[in-house]
């Protein structure tokens, strides 16, 4: 991987539109604030996101899952590692089963598992999980508070606008992802794939990026798809272009968290798409070169 240098994050990387809201009865207007992530581990598509994103000098959480940490060959992590010296944060993932049901004993074997190996490859601290569908319970917020790590991503309960919670019991917050319905498949994250599965092109998916209104939203891009992708990778490219979004890091985008008694956080566990229908296949996506 060519090293192009560390990735800065002062609070204003970019001019951003205007985002009108109500405040009051009167309409004030506040700066679009955007947090991205990169999923999954197709090696090129990695690369091509890490150096994209520090030439944009955009802060992006990619994110290890369990079985990278699992990888005897051991390539996947030597990049993760590079990436990490860049300057990008590193968060875990464990893709096999979503927390929702786990009780807290395989979880914490689970969790602790990874924040070691995880810590091991890039010399840093975790301080962001999530179990797929970003499922978690209240044990999830337990182990998260007495292992440090200060976030969890959550399935998305308020549409396209992400939410950061505080549970008052804890220290950890959690991100609650921009989630968006699509035709007759549900709701997802607001992602390359998710849209993908349900059946949208790429085209479809930059018509979604290009008229969202919402004043604070999570994207999330995965390597296998617009990482290697033509037309998925254009979408992102030309929504970047826009500057519609101040892209911030985790910390900066977590301020001002909404607190409440866990009880009271709502909770996504719609998963409707569980098996992808998409509508051009992998292979019928040109390449990138």
């Amino acid at each position: 991987m060519r090293h192009i240098g560390k990735v800065m994050s002062p609070p204003n990387l970019f001019s951003a539109d205007w985002v009108e809201i109500k405040i009051g009865g009167e309409v004030c207007v506040v700066m679009a604030k955007g947090f991205f992530r990169v999923l999954r581990y197709d090696a090129k598509g990695l690369h091509r996101w890490a150096e994209e994103l520090a030439r944009r000098n955009i802060p992006a959480n990619f994110t290890v899952g369990n079985k990278i940490l699992d990888d005897q060959n051991g390539e996947l992590k030597k990049l993760f590692r590079e990436i990490s010296n860049m300057g990008f944060e590193i968060g875990g993932s464990f893709d096999d089963s979503p927390f929702w049901d786990m009780d807290y004993q395989s979880q914490y074997e689970i969790i602790s598992r990874m924040k070691n190996g995880i810590e091991a490859l890039t010399g840093k601290p975790l301080r962001l999980f999530s179990s797929k569908y970003s499922a978690y319970n209240e044990d999830t917020l337990k182990i998260a508070d007495e292992l440090g790590i200060k976030y969890l991503f959550g399935r998305g309960t308020s549409g396209a606008r992400a939410v950061v919670y505080q549970p008052k019991e804890y220290k950890v917050q959690i991100i609650s992802t921009s989630d968006i319905s699509y035709k007759d498949k549900g709701s997802g994250t607001l992602a390359d794939g998710s849209f993908w599965s349900r059946g949208a092109t790429a085209e479809e998916f930059k018509e979604v990026l290009f008229s969202l209104k919402e004043d604070q939203i999570t994207l999330v891009a995965q390597s296998q798809l617009s990482g290697v992708k033509l037309h998925w990778w254009n979408s992102f490219i030309e929504f970047f272009n826009t500057n519609k979004i101040q892209w911030l890091n985790v910390d900066q985008f977590a301020v001002n968290p909404v607190a409440l008694p866990v009880n009271q956080i709502p909770v996504n566990k719609e998963v409707e798409y569980l098996k992808p229908q998409p509508k051009i296949s992998l292979d019928q996506e040109p390449d990138i070169d």
